[in-house]
């Protein structure tokens, strides 16, 4: 191995490793792009700090900038970051969003063990249940390919698969709180944005975390997925 790949993995690694840096990282793991007093409230620091922070995660490669007028936007710049954001939090020895110090963290923490977004697409025990009944159906096969009956799933959920993608539709990603795989990919990313804007879904009061509405119970049911509201799914 060229010798200087091991020096972009430390500065890789280097970047990540501050803990104000870890958890705006986490936090852009929903997908969305961020302003940098966002994320400096959600890190704890002052706008100035948070934006020397984020300038560093840029320059490693981790994250692009997106201006909007006068605004400043950043997001994870793409999957290949946000699998290994996740694989850091796995190798953890222990998962601090599971072990809070307060109220409010112990309130955030349920909320993202039950479901939360794993950058596009869900996770979670909700994430796991949801994949559990895609395979169970047939959905998503055996070697994790969207099969013939996915597609007509899919079009029945109002989801517009391309004819021909540019990556794939699904994939297994191991879940760090669950610990089994739940479904990655276009296909299951497609689905956490139609369930969003048709209120299947909705955020709860951490930015990552995502719920199953009433609505959605209905709905899901409809095109035969069964879900349970208010329950642990994944324990089902």
């Amino acid at each position: 191995m060229a010798p200087y790949w091991a020096e972009d993995l430390a500065l890789t690694a280097k970047a990540m490793g501050e803990e104000s840096r870890a958890r705006m990282l986490l936090a852009l793991l929903d997908g969305r792009a961020w302003t940098a007093a966002e994320l400096a409230d959600c890190a704890g620091i002052t706008r100035g700090t948070a934006t020397t922070h984020l300038n560093h995660l840029a320059d490693a490669g981790l994250l692009e900038e997106v201006r909007q007028g006068r605004h400043r936007y950043v997001r994870l710049k793409n999957t290949d970051v946000a699998d290994a954001i996740e694989a850091m939090v796995r190798l953890s020895p222990r998962s601090r969003p599971l072990m809070p110090r307060s109220y409010q963290g112990h309130k955030h923490g349920q909320e993202l063990k039950q479901g939360r977004t794993c950058y596009r697409h869900l996770a979670g025990a909700l994430g796991v249940a949801v994949t559990r009944q895609w395979r169970d159906q047939g959905i998503i096969g055996a070697d994790w390919t969207l099969t013939g009956a996915g597609r007509l799933w899919a079009d029945s959920a109002g989801l517009q698969l391309p004819e021909k993608p540019g990556r794939a539709l699904a994939r297994p990603c191991l879940d760090w709180t669950e610990r089994v795989d739940h479904a990655a990919g276009l296909f299951a990313e497609l689905f956490v944005q139609v369930a969003l804007e048709r209120r299947w879904l909705e955020r709860g009061a951490h930015p990552r975390a995502i719920r199953l509405t009433a609505k959605g119970t209905e709905e899901l049911q409809r095109i035969g997925l069964v879900v349970p509201l208010g329950s642990n799914p994944a324990l089902s």
